[in-house]
């Protein structure tokens, strides 16, 4: 760990005649990462103190890198040297780290958005002639910018061995890290499953039933994933095949995870119901008022698309599918004539398919597999 009055002194230094070191945003327990100002560019940059005992680690996982180029994963600008201390420079990413996601509650549907760039990543730094596995995917790697997406940082550097073996107890079939003899960073079919089941792992800790406020997720003693009552079960599932490597239908791979999870937001996104507004015509002076009528029902159409209207409105992408009900979504009062429900579609719906009704999960351990041994 860095001395913390060293990091002080060091706020306020201009490394190589060009960052001004700000102010720390980071102590990680090897390095420190300031805020920092390109004075030639005139723009801001993350700067990274490597002790002298990891420089030699870190300029073979810059090497590595130093080409990636990709909108989810952290840009790197310059390596610099002074003595025996180097210096990384990279994006400085204006957001939101994993502990704030996590204070954030985030609804299903941006969980599964944040799995889809995080796999996106993945996949792009283990294709083509690149081949490179994360290899320490853990909760400090993962930002989210202003603009919602997700970054990458750390790849090809040593796992942090603590974190793996805490989380060994949740479906790691005895395998805490694979292939531990290749250099960190070098893909591997072992590499590629521990990267998506760390990717599993960070989803899961997004999900996972904690107390409101909390800044990090435990592994569970007896090894059982517990979500929250939100999270579709489709989603406690599939987040379990990625986690899980004794599943039957384990998925260790990131593309194939990323394939699993779009497909999932698409089919929650049109299970979503939507209700749509009808113009209240003006009544004239002196007429006689009529009670309301709602539109007769269709026959038992649970499940099945309903006929479209000529002007019906296409339903729109709702940012949580566990708070979204149709009285919220279209400003009306349970009762009204408006209202959707699965079991009761009316003609004044546009074209839509309504799915069965489903209760909603409680906070129980995944019961889809036994606790790991």
């Amino acid at each position: 760990m860095i001395d913390k009055e060293a990091s002080i002194v060091e706020t306020g230094r201009v490394i190589c005649r060009r960052y001004l070191l700000r102010r720390v945003i980071k102590q990680g327990p090897f390095c420190t990462v300031y805020q920092g100002l390109d004075q030639v560019l005139q723009r801001p940059v993350a700067v990274k103190a490597v002790p002298p005992s990891q420089v030699s680690v870190y300029r073979t996982a810059l090497r590595m890198t130093a080409q990636f180029s990709h909108p989810h994963i952290v840009g790197l600008y310059d390596i610099v040297g002074e003595g025996d201390q180097l210096y990384v420079v990279q994006e400085y990413v204006e957001g939101e780290d994993f502990t704030a996601l996590l204070q954030r509650q985030l609804s299903p549907l941006e969980v599964i958005e944040l799995g889809c760039q995080l796999c996106q990543a993945l996949v792009y730094a283990a294709s083509g002639t690149r081949r490179v596995c994360h290899g320490d995917l853990t909760p400090s790697a993962i930002l989210r910018d202003r603009q919602g997406f997700l970054r990458v940082n750390n790849f090809a550097l040593p796992s942090d061995v603590a974190y793996f073996s805490a989380w060994s107890v949740v479906g790691a079939a005895g395998i805490v890290l694979s292939d531990q003899e290749l250099p960190w960073g070098q893909a591997s079919e072992g590499r590629l499953d521990d990267d998506t089941r760390a990717a599993g792992l960070l989803l899961y800790q997004l999900l996972a039933g904690r107390s409101a406020g909390a800044t990090s997720v435990e592994p569970p003693p007896d090894g059982r994933l517990r979500f929250l009552r939100t999270a579709p079960p489709e989603l406690c599932d599939l987040i379990a095949r990625a986690v899980m490597r004794d599943h039957p239908q384990h998925i260790n791979r990131p593309e194939a995870l990323y394939m699993e999870l779009k497909a999932l937001e698409e089919s929650l996104e049109a299970a979503v119901p939507v209700s749509v507004a009808v113009a209240t015509p003006a009544v004239e002076e002196g007429a006689v008022a009529r009670p309301f009528t709602p539109a007769p029902l269709l026959p038992e159409t649970e499940g099945q698309p309903l006929p479209s209207l000529p002007s019906g409105e296409g339903g729109r992408r709702l940012s949580s599918f566990a708070s979204a009900t149709p009285s919220a979504s279209a400003g009306l009062h349970p009762g009204s004539a408006l209202e959707l429900s699965p079991a009761s579609p009316t003609l004044a719906d546009s074209s839509l398919t309504v799915p069965p009704a489903q209760p909603q999960p409680p906070l129980y351990p995944y019961a889809g597999l036994p606790p790991s041994a």
